[in-house]
């Protein structure tokens, strides 16, 4: 009877850890499609960005492959009942969650630093549209894509005349793109993207940034019962069955 209720326990904890297992796998897929997602849209705006926030798409994408690899190896260790794989993916566990944790707290705090980095690069490069071929293409594909105009907004372009007519802005500016559509601007605004990249850009990073928060809140409480279902299902092996 003992040794029956012992199968019912160690059963049920198995299932609960690969049910927890297989979320880390959908977890580690979602960050690597979402990282991939976000890499695409930031590549032709890589110029505009700082180094560190262009960055940021390949840290999601590493993060995800690997809760993928580690969600692999807790599956092989707990369908193997072997105490020392199962012993290695809590030590695992506890690692990444101490990681996520420091990573969570700095990213969160970064955040500020990080769209004030964008608004000052955003001002420094308005003064060399039309002068540097790659930085001109980026700026043009931000403007369309986030339908926005200038840094603070769209008056921003009236200080930079080196490429460009007085009162006028760059064709990517306009809601409608025709020859001469960013021209004298300010007797018909009603064409033109008002709002400026900046704050369009913040926005944008602020509700990437919650639901990767959200995400990872999630993750760290699945972790945690990770961690406790492993060590329950250590002890009970270790009470019960000679280590294969």
């Amino acid at each position: 009877m003992e040794k029956v209720n012992v199968k019912e326990k160690l059963l049920c904890l198995k299932a609960g850890l690969l049910f927890i297992i297989l979320l880390f796998w959908v977890t580690g897929v979602a960050l690597i499609c979402l990282g991939a997602t976000v890499q695409l849209r930031l590549t032709d705006i890589s110029v505009v960005l700082s180094e560190t926030s262009s960055g940021a798409p390949l840290v999601l994408t590493v993060t995800g492959i690997i809760i993928f690899i580690m969600s692999g190896f807790g599956a092989i260790s707990v369908l193997k009942e072997n105490n020392m794989l199962i012993k290695t993916f809590i030590g695992i566990m506890v690692v990444i969650f101490i990681i996520e944790i420091i990573v969570g707290i700095s990213a969160y705090s970064y955040r500020e630093k990080l769209q004030s980095d964008i608004s000052r690069r955003f001002q420094q490069i308005l003064s060399k549209y039309g002068i540097d071929g790659q930085l001109t293409r980026s700026l043009d594909y931000a403007q369309q894509e986030f339908r926005c105009c200038g840094a603070q907004n769209f008056t921003d372009w009236m200080n930079v005349t080196v490429t460009l007519l007085p009162s006028s802005v760059p064709k990517s500016c306009c809601r409608k793109v025709t020859p001469k559509c960013g021209e004298k601007v300010m007797a018909h605004q009603d064409n033109i993207f008002l709002e400026g990249c900046v704050i369009k850009m913040k926005m944008w990073i602020s509700q990437h940034i919650d639901v990767i928060g959200a995400v990872g809140v999630g993750l760290g409480f699945v972790q945690l019962f990770g961690i406790l279902l492993s060590f329950l299902l250590v002890k009970i092996l270790q009470e019960n069955y000679v280590s294969l």
